[in-house]
């Protein structure tokens, strides 16, 4: 157990910008090392990790794609961090970042992106909502020429009150988005999202936001700059093992303000003028 402590201390990273004059360092003789990296933000994951993890092993190690995981823990306080360590340890092409103090999903994504040696990076939620066989798929319809590929969920209203309000303020969070933002893609916070390496490098560079508006975000603007984004239909099952961080109220009136606010942004740059790479956001 020191041992894992040992590489526990190791791990541990600060949230720095990232210089873009070093991705070249993630290349090998001018090739990336992988064919598809993997990015997983973890937050108290320790019920399902371990089970999600051989699970996406198990889909892509029946591929012909030459893959990576990227594990980021985003300060958890369970043993989410002691299993990533295990898994490093069990399984080949897995690499981790421990994050000291949380500074939200958006930000462990970006941060697990920018150590990616893919050709194809994404994101997928460990705790599987959005299943792991969806992942060939995927990463099929981004060969074929697609710049972005996101699984937009097929959600069954729950009867269930735990769950129910959960559902509806999904939905209309989901309206939200696509009235205000005129965007046509009715999923940008789907838990899978999979994109062409230097497009994803490009977004980051703009992309400020690190909580949950990070997807909402990163989506419109590859929209607005024209980018091919390709939904695949796939179904949502929600997983009795996962406890959500989610604070339904509070943080949906936060991105509900966020939401405006980018709305506002967006609309006084149309205008102004046709592009819009120059919208910024802070949280």
């Amino acid at each position: 157990m020191a041992g894992l402590h040992a590489l526990m201390r190791e791990a541990l990273i600060e949230s720095v910008p990232y210089p873009r004059y070093l991705i070249p360092l993630f290349c090998m003789n001018g090739q990336l090392e992988y064919d598809v990296s993997i990015v997983i933000p973890c937050y108290q994951e320790e019920g399902h990790i371990l089970d999600s993890a051989k699970e996406i092993y198990k889909v892509m190690n029946g591929t012909n794609y030459r893959f990576e995981i990227i594990f980021v823990d985003d300060a958890s306080t369970d043993e989410t961090r002691t299993t990533i360590l295990l898994l490093a340890n069990k399984f080949p092409d897995v690499r981790y970042l421990f994050h000291k103090k949380n500074i939200g999903k958006g930000g462990a994504i970006a941060n697990g992106v920018k150590i990616a040696k893919g050709k194809f990076i994404g994101h997928l939620d460990i705790d599987l909502e959005v299943s792991a066989d969806y992942l060939p798929e995927v990463l099929s319809e981004i060969e074929k020429g697609n710049d972005i590929v996101l699984i937009k969920r097929k959600v069954r209203l729950s009867m269930n009150p735990k769950y129910i309000l959960r559902d509806i303020a999904g939905i209309i969070h989901r309206l939200f988005v696509q009235k205000l933002l005129r965007i046509p893609h009715t999923d940008v916070q789907s838990g899978c999202k999979f994109f062409k390496r230097d497009i994803l490098f490009s977004l980051l560079d703009e992309t400020k936001a690190q909580g949950w508006f990070f997807d909402v975000e990163i989506i419109t603007r590859a929209y607005y700059q024209n980018f091919q984004i390709k939904q695949i239909p796939g179904y949502y099952i929600r997983s009795k093992k996962k406890k959500s961080t989610v604070r339904l109220f509070s943080d949906g009136v936060k991105q509900l303000k966020k939401l405006v606010r980018f709305s506002y942004l967006l609309s006084s740059k149309r205008n102004n003028t046709k592009k819009h790479g120059d919208i910024h956001l802070v949280e």
